[in-house]
């Protein structure tokens, strides 16, 4: 691998423009992984009066706002870990993740259909799993 004084002129170029881009609008998720983590999510949290596929729609949509949120303030690095177990995050890295971008994305990503705790909660569960997947040796996305 090689070290940013490596990087030849056009190299350093490339991540020079990666920082200065304008924000993404895409997800750094698979579709698949979405899905996994919305069913993951709908067994610990239940909304009263909407079906199950209405919860597993709600869901859905909840993770790839969580996933947008966090692929406009994370590296597209951080989530090249969550597919390779053998690179990663410590867990106290991942511990102190987990903390500072709960708190950050609960105040910016707002979801009005749901009261502000379970919002928390959801914020919470998604980012925990997404940033435990990044920790070396682990492989929480993608279970078989």
């Amino acid at each position: 691998m090689e070290t940013i004084k490596e990087l030849t002129v056009e190299q350093f170029k490339g991540v020079m423009k990666e920082c200065i881009a304008e924000t993404k609008t895409h997800s750094n998720l698979t579709d698949d992984e979405i899905k996994e983590l919305a069913q993951k999510l709908n067994e610990k949290i239940n909304i009263p009066l909407i079906s199950e596929v209405g919860e597993e729609k709600i869901l859905t949509k909840i993770v790839t706002k969580i996933d947008n949120y966090l692929s406009e303030n994370l590296p597209d690095e951080f989530y090249d870990l969550l597919r390779d177990s053998d690179k990663g995050i410590s867990d106290e890295e991942a511990k102190q993740l987990i903390i500072r971008l709960t708190k950050t994305a609960n105040k910016q990503i707002d979801i009005p259909y749901l009261p502000e705790s379970v919002e928390g909660l959801a914020i919470k569960i998604v980012i925990k799993i997404i940033v435990e997947s990044a920790r070396k040796k682990c492989l929480l996305l993608n279970e078989k």
